[in-house]
């Protein structure tokens, strides 16, 4: 009679230690490779579609290309930037994306004018260019000399009260655009509010180009021009002109932003 046999070590009805060491282990990374990294790590997208979101170096992001942006289709403004749907700095669609006195041009805010002509009917361009009422005397404070801000087309002071602007103009120019008009016609509406009964004193002014004999001249037709202007829209004002060329300038760089500060008339009241 045989002795009866051990059944083989691994064959069928058995299981080796290794073998189901094995099972756990690839049990064990099906299961992390399903829920995937805790958020916001991912390593693909589906490990954040959950959120609505695409994943961007490692982690979850509202996007990774522009494409991925509300609107981006329709508005060229919009842009993916360090996985953050924004708006391109200084970038505009329409005249509404741009701030009062801009207007929208090539994706772009700029001045609403450089010229009076560029303004509708009844409206001049200020200093700042933007386009304001004929009667205004500004649009924003840089319309405005230093220390005041503008406030309803007035240049006020931080007591509230109106205060006299420049009346600027083109190089080598003394003829009154529409703009130094209407700059006149706020000081003249200021001088009003103030009662004054002064005299007023126009001071001519020039930029540094030219010759001091030259430009001292050209002060002088400056102040008449503006002298005559007053006179015309508030008859009786006593009114004295001077000169000082280029000799008292409020900028002193070599641009044409400076050289357009300098060309100026002045209003002052006498005590």
């Amino acid at each position: 009679m045989k002795a009866p046999t051990r059944p083989a070590h691994g064959r069928e009805g058995s299981t080796s230690p290794m073998f189901a060491l094995g099972l756990l282990w690839l049990s064990t990374a099906l299961i992390l490779n399903a829920c995937g990294p805790d958020y916001p790590n991912c390593e693909n997208d589906d490990h954040c579609k959950e959120k609505g979101e695409y994943c961007l170096e490692t982690k979850c992001a509202q996007c990774r290309t522009s494409d991925h942006c509300p609107n981006a289709g329709n508005d060229k403004c919009v842009s993916c930037q360090a996985g953050a749907c924004v708006r391109k700095k200084g970038c505009c669609a329409s005249n509404l994306d741009c701030a009062k006195g801009l207007k929208c041009s090539a994706g772009k805010c700029t001045a609403e004018c450089s010229s009076d002509e560029q303004c509708p009917a009844g409206r001049v361009c200020s200093e700042s260019g933007a386009c304001v009422s004929a009667s205004d005397g500004c649009a924003q404070a840089g319309d405005c000399p230093a220390g005041l801000r503008c406030q309803k087309g007035r240049c006020i002071n931080p007591d509230g009260a109106c205060e006299l602007v420049h009346v600027r103009f083109a190089f080598n120019e003394s003829v009154l655009n529409r703009g130094a008009q209407a700059a006149i016609a706020a000081n003249t509406k200021c001088l009003r509010e103030r009662g004054a009964t002064a005299t007023v004193i126009l001071q001519g002014h020039c930029d540094e180009r030219g010759t001091d004999a030259y430009n001292l001249e050209l002060g002088n037709r400056r102040a008449q021009a503006v002298r005559k202007y007053v006179g015309q829209i508030m008859p009786g004002t006593k009114v004295q002109t001077v000169s000082f060329g280029k000799t008292q300038p409020l900028c002193e760089s070599t641009i044409e932003k400076c050289w357009s500060t300098n060309r100026r008339v002045e209003f002052h009241t006498s005590n």
